[in-house]
């Protein structure tokens, strides 16, 4: 694994510890009235949490049915309106990846067992076709502090949600998030298969969707530390799935619909073209056959071929024909 991109998810992990440990109220409180007691309350938690109530309050007051669950969606389409430029950079980026892959194992092939020759190269390759490795990161260094600020909106206003359906889900604050995964042993108890049944089906597809992007976005390779990136990947969309088991439904359909909106966005950049392809100079690059130092010498011992007497002697001939 490359330096920079551990040094990337340790920073990632521990902003989630933090944000995480900052929390939220335990007890039935009003973001509209009562005031925050944390000052990540006061800036994210409480400013999503009225949000989301006013969005509610408006859809609730044209009679739209389910109006807890679709003020969540419009709230996750505001969401994702205000990071499409992030979102187009992210596409571009891991598009521009996979278009420069196979230029890439031609340098693996070629400076094979030299692995700073090979990082060198990579680097050089990705300046002329103006690729960021960690473009698609950033988004997601984004979308962590808003989803765990969701989480602890919701956590906030739960008992405003408590009781509301959406469609199949029959209370978009259950689980609860002081139970863990208790929920599914005692319904199997009980015998009360529809609710294990209503509350995995967005888990299902949030694991579903996230696979589907990470296996559209993230181009074929034998590199093994690409490799072991994209094991981490695999390994965190399953950690994902079983955290979204033990949090309230409101939260897992943000995410889920999250996920499609990003598979929209990604089907439209690339049926539309919108996805560049490798610049001129990328395009050319001399990968595989020659490097930077390498062009320089073959056009040298061109030149100095072109100057030799039996090169003179080949031309006069010609001429004399």
């Amino acid at each position: 694994m490359k330096r920079k991109q551990l040094i990337l998810i340790v920073i990632l992990l521990a902003v989630m510890l933090a944000l995480s440990g900052c929390g939220a109220p335990t007890t039935e409180v009003n973001p509209m009235v009562d005031k925050a007691d944390t000052t990540w309350q006061m800036l994210i938690v409480w400013p999503l949490a009225q949000a989301l109530i006013l969005l509610n309050n408006f859809l609730e007051s044209i009679n739209v049915p389910y109006h807890w669950g679709f003020a969540i969606i419009v709230f996750t389409l505001l969401v994702k309106v205000i990071t499409l430029p992030l979102t187009i950079s992210q596409i571009r980026g891991m598009q521009a990846q996979k278009d420069i892959q196979p230029k890439i194992q031609e340098l693996q092939k070629k400076y094979k067992g030299d692995r700073e020759k090979i990082a060198q190269e990579q680097m050089r390759l990705y300046q002329e076709a103006g690729v960021n490795p960690l473009s698609g990161c950033l988004p997601m260094l984004i979308q962590m502090p808003v989803l765990i600020g969701l989480y602890s909106a919701l956590v906030t206003i739960g008992h405003m949600l408590k009781d509301h359906p959406w469609f199949w889900i029959p209370d978009l604050s259950f689980p609860h998030y002081n139970e863990g995964t208790q929920w599914l042993t005692s319904s199997f108890s009980n015998g009360d298969y529809g609710t294990i049944v209503a509350y995995l089906i967005l888990p299902i597809l949030l694991v579903a969707s996230q696979f589907w992007m990470q296996k559209t976005m993230t181009p074929p390779t034998n590199d093994p530390q690409a490799k072991s990136m994209q094991q981490i990947s695999l390994m965190m969309t399953f950690m994902f799935g079983f955290f979204t088991i033990q949090v309230p439904a409101g939260l897992t359909l943000y995410w889920v619909t999250s996920n499609l909106l990003q598979m929209l966005q990604q089907w439209w950049f690339t049926r539309t073209g919108l996805t560049p392809k490798l610049t001129p100079a990328a395009a050319t690059a001399g990968i595989g056959a020659t490097s930077s130092g390498d062009t320089e010498d073959a056009q040298s011992k061109s030149d100095k071929a072109s100057k030799s007497p039996a090169a003179k002697n080949g031309t006069s001939k010609q001429k004399r024909k």
